[in-house]
C-alpha cells in the first residue's frame, strides 16, 4: 500500500483497543504550500523530499493511541544529534524513546530507527517511512500483537544482551580500510564501531553500554557510529570542544 493510502486508512478507520473500546485518531490539519516551503531551510540541502511533502499537504500528524503527537514536521527535535544529526522526530512513548526518520545530507528519507533509553539501544525499525506506518496501522488492527509490541517487549532486551553489531575498532579497521579518515578521529584503542550499512529490522547496537556519557561520533555519510568503551566523566564532557 502506497504511503499516502496507508494514512489516508488510518484517518478513516474506527479501531478497537485490548479492551473492546473503539476509537479513532485525531488527525491535524495539512500544511500550506507556503508553510511547507518556510519548513525548507530547516532541512538538509534545503531539500524537502515529495513523499513528505504529499503528506504534510494532507496532515502534519495526528495523537496516536500507541505513540504520542505524531508529527512529520518535528525537523530536528531529535537532540541526540551523535545518533541522528537530521531527523524527525515521528513520535515518542512519552518516557524518553523515540522514532526518527533518518535524513541524508541530500535530504532524502532514510531509515525509521527507534532510540530507546532504557535499555540504551537503537533499534533499525523500518527500512522507510512506509514500513513504519505500516506498523502502526497493524499495531490498530492488531493490538494484542504486532510488530510495534515485539520491538517494545522483546528486540530492544535482545539487542542490549547480544549487542552483536558492536565491533572492536582495530578489527573493523583491518577489514574495511576505506573509513580510515573516519577511524582516525576516534583517537586511541578503546573504540567499538556499530555498522547499520546492511541492518535488517529488528536489528541494532546498544549505544549506552558502556555507560550514558560515553562518546559517540557518527559517520557523515555512512550508517557506521563510533561508540568509545570508557566512560567520560561529567567535567571532561562539560569542556570538551
Amino acid at each position: 500500500m502506497e504511503t499516502i493510502a496507508i494514512i489516508k486508512k488510518l484517518k478513516s478507520s474506527t479501531f478497537t483497543d485490548e479492551d473492546g473500546e473503539t476509537y479513532t485518531l485525531d488527525f491535524k490539519e495539512g500544511l500550506t504550500t507556503e508553510a511547507i516551503e518556510k519548513l525548507k531551510p530547516l532541512f538538509p540541502n534545503n531539500t524537502i523530499d515529495n513523499e513528505l511533502i504529499e503528506i504534510l499537504k494532507e496532515t502534519r500528524g495526528w495523537e496516536d493511541y500507541g505513540l504520542d503527537d505524531i508529527d512529520f514536521s518535528s525537523i530536528g527535535q531529535f537532540g541526540f544529534t551523535e545518533l541522528c544529526p537530521n531527523s524527525i522526530t515521528l513520535g515518542h512513548d512519552g518516557f524518553g524513546n523515540h522514532w526518527v526518520l533518518d535524513l541524508l545530507n541530500d535530504g532524502a528519507l532514510g531509515h525509521v530507527y527507534y532510540a530507546c533509553h532504557d535499555p540504551a539501544v537503537f533499534v533499525h525499525y523500518a527500512d522507510n517511512l512506509n514500513g513504519f506506518l505500516s506498523s502502526l496501522l497493524e499495531f490498530h488492527a492488531s493490538p494484542a500483537q504486532n510488530y510495534l509490541n515485539d520491538i517494545l517487549d522483546n528486540v530492544v532486551h535482545d539487542i542490549w544482551k547480544n549487542n552483536s553489531l558492536l565491533r572492536d575498532k582495530i578489527e573493523f579497521e583491518k577489514a574495511n580500510t576505506s573509513f580510515y579518515p573516519f577511524l582516525k578521529q576516534l583517537e586511541g584503542k578503546d573504540w567499538c564501531i556499530a555498522d547499520l550499512r546492511n541492518a535488517k529490522n529488528k536489528t541494532g547496537f546498544a549505544w549506552g553500554k558502556f555507560g550514558p556519557n560515553s562518546d559517540i561520533k557518527r559517520h557523515p555519510k555512512e550508517l557506521i557510529w563510533g561508540i568509545k568503551k570508557s566512560k567520560t566523566g561529567f567535567i571532561k564532557r562539560l569542556f570538551r570542544s
